[in-house]
């Protein structure tokens, strides 16, 4: 019989787990970096759910923080398919990976 050993599962890892920053990201631009913490705290508060966020919704959501500029856009599109997954985050940067 196996027993059931719950300290040693492995715990879920949800985008709430991945906004420390994120430095000496694949992208090495801390504009970059940025933008990608902004999703990740963006989906953590939307349901701490991982998937493809919008620029429409980013952009929706930024505007509530009161700091957002149009120039985002373009590092938006750089980072945004590093932040819809586990395994994708973990791409981005040492800092994550190591989550």
């Amino acid at each position: 019989m196996i027993k059931h050993f719950p300290h040693l599962q492995k715990k879920e890892l949800l985008p709430g787990n991945f906004t420390e920053f994120p430095y000496s990201s694949i992208e090495r631009k801390v504009e970059a970096e940025t933008i990608a913490v902004n999703i990740m705290v963006i989906l953590q508060r939307t349901g701490n759910i991982f998937r493809k966020l919008s620029w429409k919704e980013y952009k929706k959501e930024r505007l509530k923080d009161g700091e957002f500029t149009e120039s985002e856009h373009e590092y938006f599109d750089k980072v945004i398919d590093y932040c819809k997954s586990v395994d994708t985050a973990k791409l981005f940067s040492k800092v994550w990976k190591e989550v």
